[in-house]
C-alpha cells in the first residue's frame, strides 16, 4: 500500500467513525473530542489521568484539558486526588458517563461492522496481528524521535 493510500484511508475512516458517533454526541450534548475522551476512559480505565489521555490517545494537552473540563462541568467526570501522589488527579467516569459510553460502545460496534464488512474472521485476525505489529513499530519510532529531540 502506498503511503498516500494509507493516509487517505485513515482520514476517511476517521470521518466514518465521527459519523457513527454523531448521534451519540448529539443525544448527550457533547462534541467529538469530549466523546473521544469519555470513550478512552471508559475503554481504558487503567489510564485515567490527563497525561495518559495526551500520551496514549494523542491529544494535545490544551484540547484534552478543555474536553476534561467540559465533561467534569456537565457531570460526566469526577476528578479525585491520587492516593500516592496528590499532584496527580485521577479522572473517573460518573454513572451519567457510563450510560453515554454504553451508547458510544454501540457506535463503535457499528463502525467496526462497516470496516469489517466482507472480511472473514481469519482475515480479520491476520489484519489485527499486522496492525498490532505496526502499532509497535509506530510506538518504537515515536520513542526514538522523542529521545533524539532531547
Amino acid at each position: 500500500m502506498k503511503p498516500i493510500t494509507m493516509i487517505c484511508f485513515a482520514e476517511k475512516a476517521m470521518k466514518i467513525y465521527e459519523d457513527c458517533c454523531l448521534p451519540v454526541c448529539r443525544a448527550h450534548g457533547m462534541n467529538q473530542t469530549a466523546f473521544d475522551v469519555m470513550m478512552f476512559l471508559y475503554n481504558n480505565p487503567e489510564y485515567n489521568t490527563a497525561r495518559d489521555i495526551c500520551e496514549i490517545r494523542g491529544l494535545k494537552s490544551g484540547i484534552a484539558s478543555v474536553a476534561i473540563e467540559y465533561l467534569a462541568k456537565n457531570g460526566y467526570l469526577e476528578r479525585t486526588a491520587d492516593s500516592h501522589d496528590r499532584r496527580k488527579q485521577r479522572l473517573l467516569l460518573t454513572g451519567k458517563a457510563v450510560e453515554a459510553a454504553q451508547d458510544g460502545r454501540e457506535a463503535q460496534k457499528r463502525f467496526y461492522e462497516i470496516l469489517s464488512s466482507g472480511i472473514s474472521p481469519d482475515e480479520m485476525r491476520l489484519y489485527e496481528e499486522i496492525m498490532e505489529r505496526m502499532a509497535v513499530n509506530v510506538m518504537e519510532t515515536a520513542v526514538k524521535r522523542k529521545e533524539n529531540k532531547k
